[in-house]
């Protein structure tokens, strides 16, 4: 039997869908999908059983799960129908759930894709409104649980090379803090969801204050309880080129400007976390782009 890990809950809809690519897929929310909670691990490519059901696909489009065992290929974000590659998934059902297992994963009748169920809230369907759920109650496997598992294949890269570079002038490196990755990544999303917030400055620094009039003590504080300090950083893009790679923000945190590079190299740092969020947006020079978000919050 084979297993596929990296497929991931998006945070916008409530689907599965696969994070293994720096590309997140067509998301029923603006612009890709959002890696949070567990790495689930998923078998593939061998027998179903009465109590493990075949037939679940990648789909090319939006990245997603879904059932591909009928003829009409459901409701795809990327548009139309789904269209399957990769590996045949062989998802267990109807068993109890463990520690390491988790059950409320659904088909939905609409869009014929794997959402979490467990919420009163039934995310975002493709196929309009939230989804509904019909048939088995699907328990997935996932890799033991860690704070590292609060970010996203993204996020931890650039906190690995935040570390690295922490290492190699001279500071420790810091720890994962899951409710400072909770505040960055609300930050940042809090950006993506409002267009032209970054231009907003605190200190005479742009990309601070959200749309709430939140500042970076009022988040830290909220999260750990006392004040800590941030690095923000924004990039777009648009057309057949690469998204912004997770190093170019951190590599303009350490030379572009004192104060971010401060931040990001301060011994006394002892946690943070960092979270990215995606939106649609105007560039400068009048194109349709997808802007990136970077937050990287520190507390002692």
């Amino acid at each position: 039997m084979g297993v596929q890990a990296d497929w991931r809950y998006c945070g916008k809809c409530q689907g599965m869908f696969f994070d293994g690519y720096p590309l997140k897929g067509a998301c029923p929310r603006p612009v890709g999908h959002k890696a949070v909670g567990y790495n689930f691990v998923l078998p593939h490519d061998v027998a179903g059983t009465p109590t493990a059901q075949n037939a679940w696909r990648y789909c090319v489009k939006c990245h997603g799960m879904f059932y591909d065992g009928y003829a009409q290929k459901g409701a795809c974000p990327g548009g139309g129908g789904h269209q399957a590659a990769g590996y045949d998934f062989v998802l267990p059902h109807d068993v109890a759930g463990t520690p390491t297992a988790q059950n409320a994963w659904r088909y939905c009748v609409k869009c014929h894709g794997m959402f979490y169920d467990g919420y009163a809230q039934k995310g975002t369907c493709p196929g309009g409104g939230g989804h509904q759920a019909a048939g088995y109650d699907f328990v997935l496997p996932h890799q033991v649980p860690t704070p590292v598992v609060a970010m996203d294949a993204q996020e931890l890269q650039a906190f690995e090379l935040a570390n690295q570079l922490r290492q190699q002038n001279g500071s420790p490196p810091v720890q994962v803090e899951r409710l400072l990755v909770d505040a960055a990544r609300f930050h940042s999303q809090d950006l993506a969801d409002h267009p032209g917030q970054w231009e907003v400055k605190w200190n005479g620094w742009p990309g601070h204050v959200g749309s709430d009039g939140s500042t970076p003590p009022d988040r830290i504080i909220k999260a750990v309880g006392s004040p800590g300090s941030e690095n923000v950083y924004v990039a777009y893009y648009y057309g057949n080129v690469d998204p912004p790679p997770p190093q170019q923000a951190v590599n303009w945190w350490l030379t572009h400007d004192q104060e971010h590079r401060a931040n990001l190299l301060d011994p006394a740092h002892r946690t943070s976390g960092i979270g990215i969020a995606y939106g649609a947006g105007m560039t400068p020079d009048g194109h349709q782009g997808t802007f990136f978000y970077f937050t990287q919050d520190f507390h002692d």
